[in-house]
């Protein structure tokens, strides 16, 4: 019996050596395809997010694939592609420091104002430029695909004008502190996953909040905040926490 335990022991030791060498192998992959890696977490994270909203806000009985392929095309290209390049080679040699300032502790972030000031830099830059100029601009035109069957591009631009500063408020209450952590603290590596998984939980949230609202179904595909979602999550808020006790039992009035 004794050598039995001891091969059972063995045997656990071994399957615990191999357990761990394939999650070391598999944290490496991030890292040395940093690029391929943050694609595949966008394109499967919007195309996620869009499912979560047909099946729980929507409650759609058949998914619409060319909808979520449009948003998933946009994930892979914009979210993976283009955001990469301007948050890891683009603002790395802009802000050659990015890296290391990264990796320090939070005490020696705290002494490295040089430091602090990229991040800030980074910050300004990614909020104040790349949201308002570009990326706002290519969300409308994807939008518009989608729920469109003859894409005015046009108009988008223009609702997208009149909207622009009731979107790029909404915007900055999430993307501003998430950013401020982004560049402080991630890899650069983890840049587009930590974006990624910021736009799920958002994605996630509004879906709990309104599941089932259809009339605010176009407001919450694929994520993205905007003025509109705002608006969704307050009302949800003021639903939950602001009602008169009359309004929930008519017996009361």
């Amino acid at each position: 019996s004794i050598k039995k335990n001891q091969a059972k022991i063995q045997t656990r030791i071994k399957k615990f050596e191999m357990a761990s060498t394939t999650l070391r192998q598999l944290s490496k992959i991030p890292i040395k395809y940093p690029l391929s890696f943050g694609i595949t977490i966008s394109t499967a994270k919007t195309s996620f997010s869009d499912l979560l909203v047909q099946k729980v806000v929507e409650q759609r009985e058949e998914i619409d694939w060319r909808r979520n392929a449009a948003f998933a095309t946009f994930g892979c290209f914009y979210l993976g592609g283009v955001q990469y390049a301007l948050y890891v080679p683009i603002f790395g040699r802009i802000f050659p420091n990015a890296a290391s300032f990264a990796a320090k502790s939070l005490k020696d972030k705290v002494k490295d104002v040089k430091g602090m000031a990229a991040c800030l830099g980074q910050v300004f830059l990614d909020q104040m430029v790349h949201h308002p100029l570009f990326y706002f601009p290519a969300f409308y035109c994807t939008k518009e695909i989608v729920v469109s069957n003859n894409p005015d591009f046009g108009r988008v631009l223009r609702e997208y004008r009149a909207n622009m500063m009731e979107d790029l408020l909404a915007l900055w209450k999430i993307w501003v502190p998430s950013t401020l952590v982004n560049f402080a603290f991630m890899p650069m590596w983890g840049r587009i996953p930590w974006v990624a998984g910021t736009s799920l939980l958002w994605t996630c949230i509004l879906s709990a909040m309104r599941g089932g609202d259809v009339a605010h179904s176009e407001d919450l595909v694929g994520g993205n905040v905007t003025g509109a979602t705002m608006k969704i999550i307050n009302e949800s808020i003021g639903e939950k926490f602001y009602t008169c006790p009359a309004d929930l039992d008519p017996t009361l009035s």
